[in-house]
Protein backbone atom coordinates (compact mmCIF):
# COMPACT_ATOMS: atom_id res chain seq x y z
CA UNK A 1 0.00 0.00 0.00
CA UNK A 2 1.25 3.26 -1.11
CA UNK A 3 1.37 5.53 2.15
CA UNK A 4 -0.25 9.00 1.37
CA UNK A 5 1.89 11.88 1.19
CA UNK A 6 0.27 15.19 3.15
CA UNK A 7 1.69 17.93 2.27
CA UNK A 8 0.04 21.67 3.09
CA UNK A 9 -0.39 23.81 -0.06
CA UNK A 10 2.69 26.27 -0.34
CA UNK A 11 1.14 30.08 -0.15
CA UNK A 12 4.05 31.51 -0.64
CA UNK A 13 7.42 31.92 -2.33
CA UNK A 14 9.87 33.42 0.23
CA UNK A 15 9.30 33.79 3.81
CA UNK A 16 11.31 35.65 6.04
CA UNK A 17 13.02 33.74 8.88
CA UNK A 18 11.89 35.36 12.63
CA UNK A 19 15.18 34.71 13.87
CA UNK A 20 17.84 35.42 11.17
CA UNK A 21 15.67 38.08 8.82
CA UNK A 22 16.59 36.10 5.84
CA UNK A 23 14.57 35.33 3.20
CA UNK A 24 13.95 31.53 1.96
CA UNK A 25 12.19 28.95 0.27
CA UNK A 26 9.60 26.71 1.30
CA UNK A 27 12.35 24.21 1.29
CA UNK A 28 14.25 25.68 3.87
CA UNK A 29 11.53 25.76 6.37
CA UNK A 30 10.64 22.66 8.67
CA UNK A 31 6.70 21.64 8.16
CA UNK A 32 4.59 21.63 11.04
CA UNK A 33 0.72 20.72 12.00
CA UNK A 34 -0.06 23.61 13.95
CA UNK A 35 -2.78 25.43 13.51
CA UNK A 36 -0.78 28.28 14.67
CA UNK A 37 1.54 28.19 10.92
CA UNK A 38 -1.49 28.46 9.20
CA UNK A 39 1.04 28.30 6.06
CA UNK A 40 2.37 25.12 7.24
CA UNK A 41 5.84 25.94 8.04
CA UNK A 42 7.49 26.69 10.92
CA UNK A 43 8.70 30.33 11.30
CA UNK A 44 12.18 29.94 12.33
CA UNK A 45 14.65 28.52 9.42
CA UNK A 46 16.65 25.00 9.38
CA UNK A 47 19.85 26.50 9.79
CA UNK A 48 18.66 28.61 13.14
CA UNK A 49 16.74 25.94 13.88
CA UNK A 50 19.62 23.87 14.09
CA UNK A 51 21.69 25.98 15.76
CA UNK A 52 19.09 26.37 18.46
CA UNK A 53 19.49 22.20 18.58
CA UNK A 54 23.08 22.89 18.76
CA UNK A 55 23.68 25.07 21.31
CA UNK A 56 21.53 23.01 23.52
CA UNK A 57 23.08 20.20 22.78
CA UNK A 58 20.19 18.40 21.38
CA UNK A 59 18.70 17.95 24.97
CA UNK A 60 15.63 15.96 24.77
CA UNK A 61 13.67 18.97 27.20
CA UNK A 62 14.18 21.71 23.89
CA UNK A 63 13.51 18.86 21.23
CA UNK A 64 10.54 18.20 22.94
CA UNK A 65 9.46 22.16 22.97
CA UNK A 66 9.77 22.51 19.44
CA UNK A 67 8.04 19.35 18.58
CA UNK A 68 5.34 20.84 20.59
CA UNK A 69 5.48 24.21 18.73
CA UNK A 70 5.57 22.11 15.34
CA UNK A 71 2.97 19.51 16.95
CA UNK A 72 4.49 16.50 15.84
CA UNK A 73 5.09 13.24 18.23
CA UNK A 74 9.01 12.79 20.19
CA UNK A 75 9.60 9.99 19.98
CA UNK A 76 13.05 10.03 21.47
CA UNK A 77 14.42 6.25 19.64
CA UNK A 78 13.37 7.98 16.39
CA UNK A 79 14.71 10.86 16.67
CA UNK A 80 18.36 9.72 18.23
CA UNK A 81 18.38 7.55 15.59
CA UNK A 82 17.96 10.11 12.89
CA UNK A 83 20.14 12.52 14.35
CA UNK A 84 23.52 9.62 14.49
CA UNK A 85 22.89 9.24 10.84
CA UNK A 86 22.28 13.09 9.47
CA UNK A 87 23.89 15.06 12.20
CA UNK A 88 22.17 18.95 13.10
CA UNK A 89 20.03 18.39 10.09
CA UNK A 90 18.25 16.11 11.78
CA UNK A 91 14.72 18.28 12.76
CA UNK A 92 13.40 18.89 9.11
CA UNK A 93 14.01 15.28 8.21
CA UNK A 94 12.59 13.38 11.44
CA UNK A 95 9.36 15.85 10.97
CA UNK A 96 8.82 14.75 7.39
CA UNK A 97 8.07 11.10 9.27
CA UNK A 98 4.70 12.49 10.78
CA UNK A 99 3.44 13.74 7.61
CA UNK A 100 3.04 9.99 6.23
CA UNK A 101 -0.63 8.59 6.22
CA UNK A 102 0.51 6.16 9.18
CA UNK A 103 0.93 9.34 11.57
CA UNK A 104 -2.62 10.99 10.43
CA UNK A 105 -4.15 12.54 12.87
CA UNK A 106 -1.42 11.87 15.61
CA UNK A 107 0.25 15.22 17.02
CA UNK A 108 2.32 16.16 20.00
CA UNK A 109 0.24 15.72 22.86
CA UNK A 110 -0.85 12.04 22.00
CA UNK A 111 2.65 10.90 22.90
CA UNK A 112 3.89 13.56 25.08
CA UNK A 113 1.63 11.25 28.13
CA UNK A 114 3.81 7.89 27.45
CA UNK A 115 6.95 9.90 27.42
CA UNK A 116 6.56 11.33 30.84
CA UNK A 117 5.21 8.28 31.98
CA UNK A 118 8.67 6.55 30.90
CA UNK A 119 10.31 9.33 32.35
CA UNK A 120 8.63 9.07 35.64
CA UNK A 121 9.18 5.28 36.27
CA UNK A 122 12.98 5.95 34.48
CA UNK A 123 12.86 3.94 31.06
CA UNK A 124 13.29 7.04 29.39
CA UNK A 125 17.11 6.01 28.85
CA UNK A 126 16.17 2.80 27.46
CA UNK A 127 14.72 5.03 24.05
CA UNK A 128 18.45 5.70 22.98
CA UNK A 129 19.74 3.02 20.70
CA UNK A 130 22.16 0.89 22.36
CA UNK A 131 21.38 2.03 25.67
CA UNK A 132 18.82 -1.18 26.03
CA UNK A 133 20.92 -3.45 24.41
CA UNK A 134 24.14 -2.48 27.11
CA UNK A 135 21.53 -2.88 30.39
CA UNK A 136 20.44 -6.21 28.87
CA UNK A 137 24.12 -7.00 28.63
CA UNK A 138 25.09 -5.93 32.15
CA UNK A 139 22.30 -7.81 33.58
CA UNK A 140 23.44 -11.10 32.05
CA UNK A 141 26.90 -10.41 33.46
CA UNK A 142 25.48 -10.11 36.85
CA UNK A 143 22.76 -12.96 36.89
CA UNK A 144 23.54 -15.25 34.26
CA UNK A 145 23.05 -15.61 30.93
CA UNK A 146 20.34 -18.23 31.09
CA UNK A 147 17.60 -15.60 31.79
CA UNK A 148 15.71 -14.33 29.05
CA UNK A 149 14.25 -10.51 29.20
CA UNK A 150 11.36 -10.66 31.35
CA UNK A 151 13.57 -12.86 33.89
CA UNK A 152 16.21 -9.93 33.71
CA UNK A 153 13.70 -7.45 34.50
CA UNK A 154 12.28 -9.61 37.53
CA UNK A 155 14.83 -10.17 38.84
CA UNK A 156 16.04 -6.90 38.88
CA UNK A 157 13.28 -5.32 40.19
CA UNK A 158 13.16 -7.39 43.17
CA UNK A 159 16.79 -7.10 43.89
CA UNK A 160 16.10 -3.45 43.87
CA UNK A 161 13.21 -3.89 46.43
CA UNK A 162 15.18 -5.77 48.55
CA UNK A 163 17.88 -2.90 48.68
CA UNK A 164 15.39 -0.19 49.48
CA UNK A 165 13.59 -1.93 52.04
CA UNK A 166 15.79 -4.21 54.16
CA UNK A 167 18.65 -3.94 55.92
CA UNK A 168 21.58 -5.05 53.18
CA UNK A 169 25.09 -5.01 54.79
CA UNK A 170 28.39 -6.65 53.59
CA UNK A 171 29.17 -9.27 50.91
CA UNK A 172 27.40 -11.74 52.47
CA UNK A 173 24.32 -10.83 52.59
CA UNK A 174 24.29 -9.18 49.08
CA UNK A 175 25.05 -12.82 47.89
CA UNK A 176 22.25 -13.64 49.97
CA UNK A 177 19.75 -11.03 48.62
CA UNK A 178 20.95 -12.36 44.78
CA UNK A 179 20.13 -16.22 45.39
CA UNK A 180 16.55 -15.24 46.97
CA UNK A 181 15.82 -13.32 44.13
CA UNK A 182 16.64 -16.55 41.52
CA UNK A 183 15.08 -18.83 44.07
CA UNK A 184 11.76 -16.38 44.13
CA UNK A 185 11.74 -16.72 40.33
CA UNK A 186 12.12 -20.20 40.02
CA UNK A 187 9.48 -20.72 42.32
CA UNK A 188 7.00 -18.57 40.54
CA UNK A 189 7.97 -20.63 37.09
CA UNK A 190 7.25 -24.05 38.41
CA UNK A 191 3.72 -22.42 40.22
CA UNK A 192 2.80 -21.36 37.13
CA UNK A 193 3.60 -24.50 35.52
CA UNK A 194 2.28 -26.93 38.12
CA UNK A 195 5.17 -28.20 39.20
CA UNK A 196 6.06 -29.33 42.64
CA UNK A 197 7.79 -26.60 44.33
CA UNK A 198 7.60 -27.82 48.21
CA UNK A 199 11.63 -28.07 48.23
CA UNK A 200 12.05 -24.79 45.95
CA UNK A 201 9.78 -23.10 48.91
CA UNK A 202 12.01 -24.62 51.56
CA UNK A 203 14.57 -23.30 50.27
CA UNK A 204 13.60 -20.47 49.66
CA UNK A 205 12.31 -19.79 53.32
CA UNK A 206 15.00 -20.82 54.96
CA UNK A 207 17.45 -18.87 52.73
CA UNK A 208 15.19 -15.51 54.00
CA UNK A 209 15.51 -16.33 57.52
CA UNK A 210 18.77 -16.90 57.03
CA UNK A 211 19.40 -13.55 55.47
CA UNK A 212 16.69 -12.10 57.90
CA UNK A 213 14.91 -10.69 55.22
CA UNK A 214 11.71 -10.18 57.52
CA UNK A 215 8.93 -7.99 57.92
CA UNK A 216 11.03 -7.19 61.40
CA UNK A 217 14.15 -5.94 58.96
CA UNK A 218 12.15 -3.69 57.03
CA UNK A 219 14.12 -0.24 57.66
CA UNK A 220 11.81 3.20 58.64
CA UNK A 221 12.55 6.29 59.87
CA UNK A 222 12.82 5.63 62.97
CA UNK A 223 15.09 2.55 63.05
CA UNK A 224 18.44 4.23 62.30
CA UNK A 225 21.84 4.11 64.40
CA UNK A 226 23.06 7.00 62.98
CA UNK A 227 22.90 9.86 60.53
CA UNK A 228 25.11 8.01 58.06
CA UNK A 229 22.91 4.90 58.12
CA UNK A 230 19.93 7.33 57.34
CA UNK A 231 21.32 8.99 54.43
CA UNK A 232 22.67 5.32 53.28
CA UNK A 233 18.68 4.39 53.30
CA UNK A 234 17.53 7.67 51.65
CA UNK A 235 20.11 7.64 49.15
CA UNK A 236 18.95 3.87 47.92
CA UNK A 237 15.33 5.42 47.64
CA UNK A 238 16.16 7.74 45.01
CA UNK A 239 17.24 11.13 47.23
CA UNK A 240 20.06 13.13 45.99
CA UNK A 241 21.95 15.61 48.63
CA UNK A 242 21.75 18.84 47.60
CA UNK A 243 25.33 20.37 48.58
CA UNK A 244 26.15 24.29 49.62
CA UNK A 245 25.26 25.99 46.38
CA UNK A 246 27.27 29.60 47.28
CA UNK A 247 23.80 30.87 49.23
CA UNK A 248 23.70 31.84 52.62
CA UNK A 249 20.67 30.73 54.60
CA UNK A 250 21.53 31.67 58.56
CA UNK A 251 23.43 33.65 60.72
CA UNK A 252 25.97 30.79 60.92
CA UNK A 253 26.77 31.11 57.07
CA UNK A 254 26.78 34.78 57.30
CA UNK A 255 29.44 34.42 60.70
CA UNK A 256 31.74 32.35 58.21
CA UNK A 257 31.54 34.73 55.24
CA UNK A 258 32.51 37.49 57.33
CA UNK A 259 35.62 35.72 58.94
CA UNK A 260 36.77 34.34 54.88
CA UNK A 261 36.31 37.71 54.00
CA UNK A 262 38.38 39.78 56.55
CA UNK A 263 40.95 37.02 56.34
CA UNK A 264 41.27 37.34 52.34
CA UNK A 265 41.07 41.47 53.02
CA UNK A 266 44.27 40.63 55.77
CA UNK A 267 46.19 39.04 52.99
CA UNK A 268 45.44 40.33 50.14
CA UNK A 269 44.55 44.47 51.15
CA UNK A 270 46.92 44.78 53.67
CA UNK A 271 50.39 45.98 52.46
CA UNK A 272 53.57 45.02 53.86
CA UNK A 273 51.81 43.32 56.94
CA UNK A 274 55.19 41.03 57.06
CA UNK A 275 56.83 44.61 57.46
CA UNK A 276 54.81 45.82 59.91
CA UNK A 277 54.90 42.76 62.26
CA UNK A 278 59.22 42.98 62.23
CA UNK A 279 58.73 46.90 62.98
CA UNK A 280 56.69 45.79 66.00
CA UNK A 281 59.64 43.76 67.42
CA UNK A 282 62.35 46.11 66.67
CA UNK A 283 60.69 48.64 68.30
CA UNK A 284 60.09 46.20 71.85
CA UNK A 285 63.56 45.03 71.74
CA UNK A 286 65.06 49.07 71.74
CA UNK A 287 62.28 49.68 74.01
CA UNK A 288 64.32 46.98 75.94
CA UNK A 289 67.68 48.32 75.33
CA UNK A 290 66.82 51.73 76.82
CA UNK A 291 65.39 50.24 79.91
CA UNK A 292 68.40 48.48 80.60
CA UNK A 293 70.44 51.39 80.14
CA UNK A 294 68.20 53.76 82.06
CA UNK A 295 68.10 51.04 84.96
CA UNK A 296 72.11 49.62 84.23
CA UNK A 297 70.73 46.59 84.15
CA UNK A 298 72.84 44.12 81.89
CA UNK A 299 71.05 41.08 79.95
CA UNK A 300 72.68 37.84 81.45
CA UNK A 301 72.19 34.55 80.57
CA UNK A 302 71.75 31.55 83.65
CA UNK A 303 72.39 27.72 83.26
CA UNK A 304 69.82 26.88 84.70
CA UNK A 305 71.59 23.25 85.15
CA UNK A 306 74.78 24.94 86.75
CA UNK A 307 72.12 27.01 89.36
CA UNK A 308 70.68 23.59 90.35
CA UNK A 309 74.09 21.83 91.38
CA UNK A 310 75.30 24.83 93.00
CA UNK A 311 72.51 24.72 95.24
CA UNK A 312 73.01 20.86 96.01
CA UNK A 313 76.54 21.44 96.47
CA UNK A 314 75.48 23.67 99.11
CA UNK A 315 73.17 21.37 100.96
CA UNK A 316 76.54 19.16 101.47
CA UNK A 317 79.17 21.38 101.66
CA UNK A 318 80.05 20.53 105.43
CA UNK A 319 79.80 16.09 104.44
CA UNK A 320 77.34 15.51 106.41
CA UNK A 321 76.00 12.40 106.45
CA UNK A 322 71.80 12.42 105.63
CA UNK A 323 69.80 10.01 108.32
CA UNK A 324 66.21 9.71 107.60
CA UNK A 325 64.29 10.23 110.92
CA UNK A 326 61.51 7.53 111.22
CA UNK A 327 58.81 8.20 113.66
CA UNK A 328 58.46 5.01 115.83
CA UNK A 329 54.97 5.39 116.64
CA UNK A 330 54.46 4.93 112.71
Amino acid sequence: MIKKDIRPPKTFLLKTCTKCGSDFGAESFTRTKSVFYPDGYLPVCNDCLADILGEGDYNWDLVDKICQYADIPFIPAKFEELHEIHGYKVFPIYAEIFFSEEFEGLGWGDYFKEFKRLEEEGFIEDELPGIKEEKLRKLKEKWGPNYDDEALNYLENLYTGLLMTQNVNGALQGDQALKICKISYELDCRIRAGSDFDKMLTAYDKLVKTAEFTPKNVKSASDFDSVGELFRWLEKRGWKNKFFDDVNRDIVDETIMNIQNYNQRLYTNESGIGDEITRRIEALKTAKNLENSYYGLEEKEYDLDEYDNAGYEGLFKDDEEFIAEVDDDE
